[in-house]
């Protein structure tokens, strides 16, 4: 199954300079908890703007351009087995197409590029919304048809002492 997750400002604003908009405690602890033991698929800018692996994910590189991806560590640092891999994909169709049919759930986790063109696959999208304007932004979620969606859970509005901002996880099913 595909599943999109990202945080979205009021002005569907999700990034700016290849970087979040904010940084988040809450919002960061979801993603881990949300994806951990999931793969993640992402943008090589995407990539490079976290500059390492996921850490417990399989980590997926979409590029046309052949990459160097580092290797991660066989060993976590108690000496208990790493579950972290990456790899490249060249074609994300392909990949969606593929993935698709599989009993996993494959997170799509940025840049907006790969969410345009993922949507169209997913079955699930996990938006942190962010209840403020992003100013200057340069990377936008794509516009969710609401007559194709419902909402399946939402958790109370939070408040963000250090940006002082107020979010929402909201969970969203593609209508049969």
């Amino acid at each position: 199954m595909i599943s999109l997750i990202a945080a979205v400002a009021e002005n569907g604003a999700i990034g700016k300079g290849n970087q979040l908009l904010w940084h988040i405690k809450e919002d960061l602890a979801y993603f881990k908890q949300v994806t951990m033991g999931h793969p993640v698929i992402m943008g090589r800018k995407t990539f490079d703007s976290i500059g390492r692996a996921l850490p417990g994910r399989r980590n997926i590189v979409v590029s046309h351009s052949k990459l160097s991806l580092p290797t991660p560590p066989a060993f976590k640092k108690d000496g208990t087995p790493s579950n972290t891999t990456i790899e490249q994909a060249e074609d994300l169709s392909s990949l969606l197409q593929e993935l698709k049919r599989k009993r996993t759930e494959f997170f799509v986790i940025g840049g907006a590029t790969l969410y345009s063109a993922a949507m169209p696959f997913a079955k699930r999208v996990y938006i942190t919304k962010i209840f403020a304007e992003a100013e200057g932004a340069d990377a936008f979620f794509p516009k969710m048809n609401e007559a194709e969606w419902k909402e399946v859970s939402s958790s109370k509005v939070l408040t963000d002492k250090e940006n002082n901002i107020k979010i929402q996880f909201v969970v969203y099913e593609r209508k049969s």
